[in-house]
């Protein structure tokens, strides 16, 4: 390379680079010597981005591919569920009387997780966005502020994660406060034991909860009040002490090894079945409900009507309304007349402008008719400039 070539080309500091997007790529690095350098270089920087769920939000959902972006962004209306839950005769009912107008987002939702999710508003990231904002503040920003923050919490988020959950209120048992939410109690289910297949409860078709009262199970003897009470005497000579912190796949694991065993509902069983366990119902305990609940809204501050409609209508569903229903944002019925409403407005509206074209008409054929040459020409400019006005 010449030396009038390498004078042009310079040193960063002879030359610093004017390009923001090249900047942000390698800040370090001198400017490109020639168009081709240039393009490779910006090529990476035209590349399209997608939009993620942040990190947090993520760690909440029990099968993230279970939950494509493009459904968050589009949903208008999104209810949360913990595992072994079963909602899809709602959702299903959903899409069929409403799908066509409303997407609904169904959000699997890890254990305990349901509350969490109506208390945050859903928290979509634009890479682009993101690294234009990095770019700007990289001076300032230490290395460690390329990590997200926390996601915080709102009693009732303007644009939820969530805006209805199905959770089991004896693992959430905030979700009975009757002054922070409203809350539906769908069904209930039996409480059944988990059990190894060779063990000698097997035998049973029933296991009474007195047959128990020797028995370790893997969570505390509090959350079963009938177990606490007969297994109180052994459990006192045994001091054996239940593992904390684990959750019902891990403690199911546990059972498998032969540690002890597991009282659950039904669903949660059958959702974590495995070959070498078994499960059997147990008689004398109490059933393990599953609610549907949604924050209630602040003094002073109600909802939208669209939303409060929105929730209406899939509480219509759970709770066995019909699609002719009169309650609810819109019945087929509804809907059936609010298109005929808009088509009739819609002819309403050209029949007027065809009234208002024919009087303009007549009465310039009754200006010439008379031979007001004048008028007729005065009214014939002032249309030629409205027409040239609109074309502008």
């Amino acid at each position: 390379m010449s030396s009038t070539a390498s004078s042009t080309a310079g040193t960063p500091e002879e030359q610093p680079i004017n390009d923001p997007a090249l900047a942000a790529i390698d800040p370090e690095s001198s400017a490109p010597e020639n168009a081709t350098d240039r393009v490779e270089t910006e090529a990476p920087a035209e590349a399209p981005t997608r939009v993620y769920l942040h990190p947090e939000q993520l760690a909440m959902i029990q099968t993230p591919e279970a939950l494509p972006i493009p459904v968050l962004q589009r949903s208008m209306l999104r209810i949360s569920y913990v595992p072994a839950i079963m909602p899809g005769k709602w959702f299903n009912r959903w899409h069929e009387r409403y799908g066509d107008r409303v997407q609904l987002a169904e959000v699997p939702v890890r254990e305990a997780r349901g509350l969490d999710s109506l208390h945050q508003n859903l928290c979509l990231i634009d890479p682009a966005l993101e690294s234009a904002a990095e770019g700007e503040n990289a001076a300032e920003a230490p290395a460690e502020a390329a990590e997200h923050a926390p996601v915080p919490v709102v009693e009732v988020p303007e644009n939820p994660f969530a805006h209805m959950s199905i959770v089991r209120p004896d693992r959430e048992p905030a979700s009975t406060d009757g002054e922070k939410y409203h809350s539906i109690r769908l069904y209930e289910e039996l409480p059944v034991v988990i059990l190894p297949v060779d063990h000698v409860l097997t035998v049973l078709d029933e296991v009474p909860v007195e047959e128990l009262a020797e028995e370790f199970l893997l969570q505390p003897a509090s959350d079963i009040p009938a177990y606490e009470e007969v297994s109180r005497a052994w459990r006192e000579s045994a001091g054996r002490i239940v593992p904390e912190g684990l959750t019902d796949k891990e403690t199911i694991e546990l059972v498998a090894a032969g540690v002890g065993l597991y009282i659950v509902p039904m669903s949660i069983a059958r959702f974590y079945h495995r070959k070498d366990l078994t499960y059997r119902p147990v008689a004398g305990l109490d059933t393990y409900p599953v609610h549907l609940v949604w924050p209630r809204a602040p003094k002073g501050e109600p909802r939208s009507e669209e939303l409060e409609a929105l929730l209406q209508d899939f509480i219509g569903i759970v709770r066995g309304r019909t699609a002719t229903s009169e309650r609810g944002s819109e019945t087929r019925q509804a809907r059936a007349e609010r298109i005929a409403a808009e088509k009739a407005k819609e002819k309403a509206k050209a029949r007027a402008a065809n009234a208002r074209r024919e009087a303009r008409d007549k009465k310039r054929a009754n200006a010439k008719k008379n031979g007001n040459a004048r008028q007729h020409a005065r009214q014939s400019a002032k249309a030629a400039s409205a027409r040239r006005g609109k074309k502008r």
